[in-house]
C-alpha cells in the first residue's frame, strides 16, 4: 500500500464532510428559527441528499420583515462556519414557483 489518497477517496471523502456537515448545520438552523419566529428551507442538492463537488447549501429564508437580514447573515455565518458554500436568499425576493417548489420538496426547519 502506498499511503496516497487517489481521486475517488478525495472525492467521496469530500461528499462524506459536506453531508455532516449539512446534518450538523439543520438543527442549528431550526433552533435559531424557532427562537426568533421564522422559517428556514433547505432545498436542492443539500436537501435531496445528492452533492456534488461544486454544491452549495440552497436556504430560503422566511422570517419577519425585522428580523429577515439578521437571519439571513445568521445562516450565512453558519454555513460558512461549517466549511459549507451558502446561497441564502430571502423568500420575498424569490420567484414564487422557486419558493413553491422549495416548500414542496425541501425541508422546513422552524
Amino acid at each position: 500500500m502506498s499511503g496516497y489518497i487517489t481521486l475517488r477517496e478525495r472525492h467521496e471523502r469530500k461528499l462524506a464532510e459536506y453531508q455532516a456537515s449539512v446534518e450538523a448545520l439543520k438543527p442549528m438552523l431550526a433552533a435559531y428559527a424557532r427562537e426568533h419566529g421564522g422559517v428556514f428551507i433547505l432545498f436542492g442538492s443539500a436537501a435531496r441528499g445528492t452533492p456534488n463537488d461544486q454544491s452549495d447549501v440552497d436556504i430560503l429564508v422566511d422570517f419577519p420583515e425585522a428580523n429577515l437580514m439578521v437571519a439571513c447573515g445568521f445562516a450565512e455565518d453558519a454555513c460558512w462556519a461549517l466549511g459549507l458554500r451558502p446561497d441564502v436568499r430571502p423568500v420575498t425576493w424569490t420567484s414564487g414557483k422557486v419558493v413553491a417548489r422549495a416548500r414542496a420538496e425541501g425541508l422546513i426547519l422552524a
